[in-house]
């Protein structure tokens, strides 16, 4: 039971994030207006995408932490971490500020002639400084996450997620511009930085602490390893946010706001997969280094029906419900012209949150290069997809293009993953996207609310029995019925 305990602890690290932005959003549309939402949605997809590029770091200190822990030589390792750490990966991020700030005039380019192209401008030098300091934080946090630190990552970015939400919406309140909406995120990063610093200080002080060698005997893996994941985090984001980009280049930006706001919402979710395959992923790691048939491999199944159990019934209902609620908190035109892009969405986040265990799998055993090519692959083909898409069917077209790309992904992992039993995942990935298809359908603003409230109540009847019944196994069930009541 001790993987489920962490899972709820990354579970909770991310449900107040998730409600801040709730309240948070509504505020800054009003304030600030739908169109300074979007180009906001696009300034949160550029620091969340550089965020992801950090070199593969971060998940190598989290995989080589949790080894050097199973092999009881946590301080020799940790030394090798620490020389890399001052002596390559911080002057590289120092590079990688200074090209940002000189690309200044390149990026204007893409600025809108108006108010909000000169407080984008304004505000590059802080998206310039957020994304060092987030990719430094994340270096942190894989060590904390290493040494199944959980509790003290989860509070952290309860905090700070929070802030990345709720600090824009206050700062719209005294200035509704960018520039101060960019500003206080930037603080924020800044702030989860120290914070980071401060708990591996207390808890993993020798990531930072200590002599820092300059010559490493392992630094070809660095390279070797973390090169394959950067090539993942390079792409895997960018096939994630970049659709956002197209739109912002090709519609209106109140149609990116409607597409923005509705996908970022459904990206919240993914915190749910996400928090469990940052439990699993130093399991997995450890198995790497000893035969697999020890349990991990079965660890690897049953997380893929928990993940597919949680997150079937949650698809089901922001599907459904998806005019109602975005009516309700955003306002009606606002609904009428994003309702569809969360249904679409909706089938995607379900398959995708599926695809984050093979994913996580693959890397913790060390075949990174594996989701390297994958991504590699898909490139291309989603790139002239979604342009075609976006053209044809607006954001419309964008969420389709989405849907497609991570469902392809995700079967492309379930296939390399495990060449046994892999036919159940796939069985379960394709049954419950179709599920959801359906509920789409059959639900919207052209039906009465009496039907989408039926069709509501039944669909997530039918989905948690699916989930409880079919996904599930017995002993799932009986473990589950033991947290509840030791809760």
């Amino acid at each position: 039971m001790t993987f489920i305990r962490f899972f709820l602890f990354n579970l909770l690290g991310n449900v107040l994030p998730i409600l801040t932005a709730l309240v948070a959003v509504p505020v800054i549309a009003r304030y600030a207006g739908v169109d300074r939402l979007g180009a906001l949605g696009v300034v949160w997809g550029l620091i969340g995408y550089f965020g992801f590029l950090d070199f593969g770091l971060s998940r190598v200190v989290t995989r080589r932490v949790a080894i050097a822990l199973e092999r009881n030589r946590a301080e020799e390792e940790l030394t090798e971490l620490r020389g890399f750490l001052w002596w390559w990966a911080t002057p590289a991020l120092v590079v990688v500020t200074a090209l940002l700030l000189l690309a200044r005039p390149l990026a204007a380019r893409f600025f809108p002639d108006n108010s909000m192209g000169t407080e984008l401008d304004s505000g590059w030098i802080w998206i310039c400084l957020c994304i060092p300091i987030t990719l430094l934080t994340n270096w942190l946090r894989g060590a904390l996450e290493g040494g199944q630190r959980f509790a003290r990552v989860n509070l952290l970015r309860t905090v700070f997620g929070a802030w990345n939400y709720a600090a824009p919406a206050a700062a719209v309140l005294v200035a509704p511009t960018l520039t101060a909406m960019i500003a206080v995120i930037a603080l924020g990063r800044l702030l989860a930085l120290l914070a980071h610093a401060f708990a591996c200080w207390q808890v993993v002080p020798g990531i930072l602490v200590g002599p820092a060698p300059r010559r490493l005997t392992g630094g070809r893996m660095f390279f070797q390893e973390g090169g394959w994941m950067t090539i993942s985090n390079l792409i895997a984001p960018l096939m994630v946010y970049s659709d956002r980009f197209v739109l912002a280049a090709l519609l209106p930006t109140r149609a990116v706001a409607w597409y923005v706001t509705s996908q970022d919402v459904m990206l919240r979710t993914l915190v749910i997969p996400g928090a469990l395959a940052g439990v699993l992923f130093p399991k997995f790691s450890e198995a790497s280094h000893r035969p697999v048939a020890d349990g991990a491999a079965a660890l690897y199944q049953r997380s893929i029906r928990l993940i597919a159990a949680m997150m079937l019934p949650i698809c089901m209902l922001t599907t459904v419900f998806a005019y109602d609620a975005l009516s309700f908190w955003l306002g009606e035109p606002f609904a009428f012209n994003s309702h569809r892009v969360v249904e679409i969405i909706s089938i995607g986040i379900f398959v995708a949150s599926i695809g984050q265990l093979p994913f996580a799998w693959m890397q913790g055993l060390g075949r990174s290069h594996v989701t390297a090519s994958i991504h590699m692959l898909e490139l291309p083909f989603y790139a002239l997809g979604l342009y075609v898409a976006v053209k044809q069917w607006g954001i419309a077209g964008a969420a389709w293009a989405w849907t497609l790309r991570v469902s392809v992904d995700c079967l492309l992992l379930l296939a390399m993953a495990a060449r046994e039993g892999r036919r159940a995942p796939i069985a379960i990935a394709a049954a419950g996207a179709a599920v959801i298809l359906l509920a789409g359908y059959l639900t919207g603003p052209e039906r009465d609310w009496q039907w989408r409230v039926a069709l509501a109540a039944a669909m997530t009847g039918v989905s948690l029995l699916a989930a409880w019944f079919g996904l599930l196994n017995r002993e799932d069930r009986h473990q589950i019925g033991r947290l509840r009541h030791a809760t």
